[in-house]
Order: structure tokens, then sequence, then C-alpha cells
């Protein structure tokens, strides 16, 4: 263990205001978001083997921030390793979630967590989330902007969301929408040079609606091409609530699969 290496507990309680707001703004780390337990708005533990990135952690009424605080020449001082993050998010009140990572290898378990609108920035490195459990709080939206990097969402359709935007560059992104799904939602996804991928049940009423210029296109078994869409045979029979998706890819490739 480096003599340089720090451990900061991370313990925000829930602030006695209206209006919360968190945001997590990291990154060179290994970060693991889980949801929590203790009756906390966020509790966890940063550990730095360099103590070149120590922590930011500020809270100014009902917004709380982690951030890093971060200097050009530290960056170059992690001999010792990324900086690790385990978080654990409170789910007593609901509240929107804004993340925003750099080169960073991040993992989000958002399961059952009330966030009311997540917004995902992430530039490079690695990304996962996971809805594992349903969101008991009607999320308006959810936005995702992808740079150079791999990311995977998995049970979108827990996270029970109205509208969820995609833009992406030179990424390969990964789109589950596993789950139980609760109310009509819409997704549009708009990528450059990626690597797309759809997964959709096939018990539930979905339709995609496909464009590809100069990439390619790759459909899976479990559709009927109807009124110029993908449908699940859930969507044809009429089923209620539906997923609309709006996918378009320039110079990548588009997989829609139904699982």
């Amino acid at each position: 263990m480096s003599a340089n290496t720090t451990t900061t507990a991370i313990n925000l309680a829930y602030p006695d205001t209206n209006g919360l707001n968190l945001k997590i703004g990291l990154g060179a780390c290994k970060l693991k978001v889980t949801p929590g337990d203790s009756g906390a708005w966020v509790s966890g533990t940063y550990h730095d083997p360099n103590g070149a990135l120590p922590p930011r952690i500020e809270q100014d009424g009902g917004t709380a921030r982690i951030t890093q605080d971060y200097r050009i020449a530290d960056v170059f001082n992690l001999i010792n390793g990324a900086p690790r993050i385990d978080l654990a998010l409170g789910k007593a009140r609901p509240y929107p979630l804004t993340v925003e990572m750099g080169a960073s290898e991040s993992s989000f378990d958002l399961g059952g967590l009330p966030i009311t609108r997540l917004t995902v920035k992430q530039g490079a490195g690695k990304c996962e989330f996971d809805f594992s459990a349903q969101n008991p709080q009607p999320m308006s939206l959810l936005t995702v902007d992808a740079g150079a990097l791999s990311l995977e969402m998995k049970n979108l359709a827990n996270a029970n969301f109205a509208e969820m935007n995609v833009s992406g560059g030179a990424a390969a992104c990964k789109f589950d929408f596993g789950g139980t799904l609760q109310r009509d939602a819409h997704v549009k996804i708009t990528a450059g040079m990626a690597s797309v991928e759809v997964i959709v049940p096939a018990n539930t009423a979905v339709k995609i609606a496909t464009e590809s210029v100069m990439g390619s296109l790759n459909v899976g078994n479990g559709f009927t091409k109807k009124a110029g869409a993908f449908w699940t045979e859930a969507a044809i029979k009429g089923q209620t609530p539906v997923l609309a998706i709006d996918a378009s890819v320039s110079l990548g490739s588009l997989i829609i699969r139904a699982a």
C-alpha cells in the first residue's frame, strides 16, 4: 500500500428541503453504484491509492455533488491505479440524477431507486447500467450522451421513463429493454460511427423504426414489418403499453433482437 493511500467515508443525509438534485461527476476511477438501505441519501467510500485525485463532496441546499479535485499534474501520478469509489444511493425520496464520467470504468445498479430524471454523459471508458427492479417513481426523461466508450444498459423497461434520448459517437452500445413496461414510452437513438444493439422482450408491444445511412442493419427473428417499422407480435395484436423506438445510425451498425 502506498504511503499516499487515502480512504474517505461518504455519508450524505437527506436535506430538510424540497427539490433534491444529485450530481456525480468523476474522471479517472473505478465506480460502483448500488441501491442503499442505510437511510442515507448517499453513503460509501472513496479509496485513492495515490492520494492524487482527492474527492470533493458538496451539499448546497437540496443539491449534492460528488466530484474530484482535478489537477492536470495528478493525472500522470496514478502509478498505483485509479481511485475506487463505492456508492449506495437512497430510496426514501425522489430525485433527479446526473452522471458525468470521463475515462473510467463504472457500473450502476439503479434498481428500485426513485429517480425522476436521469442524465448520463460518458466521454470514454466502460459503463454499465442495470435497472434490476422497477422504479417506483415515473421518470420524465432518460438522456444518454455517449462518446468513445463501451456502454451497456439492461432492464430499461424498469426505469419507468416516458422519453429516452440517446446520442452516440464512436461507441459500442447495447440497450436491453427487459423488465416490465409500466406505461407507453418513446426512445430516440441517434448514433454516428457506432455499433448499436437493441434487445426487446418478445412479449412486449414494441415498434421500431430504423434508419441506417451508409451502415448496416441486422434484424433478428420475432418482428413483422408493418407501416415502415418492425413490430413484435404483441404490438401486432394491439397489446399495451407500447414501447416506440426510433433508431438512426450513420456509418455504423444497428442490430435488433427480440428475446
